[in-house]
């Protein structure tokens, strides 16, 4: 069955977009989340080579089809890809980051979804520049192929975890304090990133309403990433996961006794 994965909006969505991201990093800097936004950086580059070069250019499943032409495709993106990877990809290891406050991820999540629900619902109701731009995804061969990285990438972030239980040699012992609980939070945390997106558009009428590709979507698009950036995440914050062996009581005895007077 063919899926298409579709949204028509204006050049004044692109307006929006562009100064909501750039609301993002200010924000970003302000709380010095420097990392948060260097993985942003890092996740625009693998969404403009994914969609651009991937989809776009060699399999040929983007397609966009943009009114007289104003923007070129290439251009336009550009421009998508940086929105989005940036977002995406810095909130979702800003939920991984234990330095961060469980109040201040919330707000972050309220601004999320919040701040594409706005941007979603103005484009609809002013008249900036009403040249319209209408992108697709031909997502029929692309699922099964969605459903294998999500999970050969849990599946080996979990392997890493049974690893860790047997070792405490670092820096194989990093999952050693991760519980497999955490496992929900990620997986919820992929799908909380793609729902958000998905939705807002959906009652923005941006998105046409489709069941289907709404809760396909949000289960699938970046809980096919999320173990990536969880392992980078881990990686780079080493000293946040690094195991220290619990001192035995009988050691804590030998360490404090007093020198034997001879």
């Amino acid at each position: 069955m063919t899926q298409i994965v579709g949204r028509t909006f204006g050049i004044d969505f692109i307006y929006l977009d562009l100064i909501l991201v750039s609301i993002w990093i200010i924000l970003l800097l302000v709380r010095k989340r420097f990392k948060e936004l260097l993985i942003g950086i890092f996740g625009y580059v693998v969404v403009m080579f994914t969609d651009a070069v991937i989809w776009y250019t060699i399999k040929k499943t983007r397609h966009i089809e943009i009114a007289g032409n104003v923007i070129g495709p290439y251009l336009f993106l550009a421009y998508f890809s940086f929105t989005y990877g940036v977002i995406m990809f810095s909130f979702a290891v800003m939920m991984f980051n234990r330095q961060v406050s469980p109040l201040e991820k919330i707000l972050w999540s309220a601004f999320l979804f919040l701040g594409w629900l706005a941007i979603g619902l103005i484009s609809q109701h002013i008249h900036w520049n009403d040249t319209e731009i209408y992108i697709y995804r031909d997502m029929t061969s692309s699922r099964l192929g969605q459903i294998l990285m999500a999970i050969i990438g849990y599946a080996l972030i979990l392997a890493w975890k049974i690893i860790s239980e047997f070792t405490d040699k670092f820096p194989f012992n990093l999952m050693k304090t991760v519980p497999y609980w955490y496992f929900a939070v990620l997986i919820i945390t992929g799908i909380f990133i793609h729902f958000s997106m998905e939705s807002t558009l959906w009652i923005a009428q941006i998105r046409p309403s489709d069941w289907e590709v709404l809760l396909t979507n949000s289960l699938l698009e970046f809980n096919t990433g999320i173990p990536i950036l969880f392992a980078l995440w881990v990686t780079i914050n080493q000293k946040d996961y690094k195991y220290t062996p619990a001192v035995e009581p009988a050691e804590v005895d030998v360490a404090l006794a007093p020198p034997v007077q001879h």
